[in-house]
């Protein structure tokens, strides 16, 4: 997984993430939650996926989400 943009927002308590990875072929928002939750240690709950974005014929995807310290900041 390669990150294009990752901030940390202090005043929401959680990372803006814009990242591109491979995939052999269409990940579910389920997949992409737990790759995100393997990389930054936090529960597959603390992630809120904005969209997964591909382009015809390229097995690379955009990934845009927001992973929060903990479910209650969520």
């Amino acid at each position: 997984m390669k990150f294009i943009l990752n901030s940390y927002n202090t005043l929401l308590h959680r990372h803006n993430v814009l990242a591109k990875k491979s995939y052999a072929s269409n990940p579910g928002y389920t997949v992409v939650k737990e790759d995100l939750a393997k990389h930054f240690n936090k529960d597959i709950n603390c992630i809120a996926l904005k969209s997964v974005k591909g382009s015809f014929g390229s097995s690379e995807f955009i990934i845009e989400a927001s992973i929060y310290d903990s479910s209650e900041n969520l």
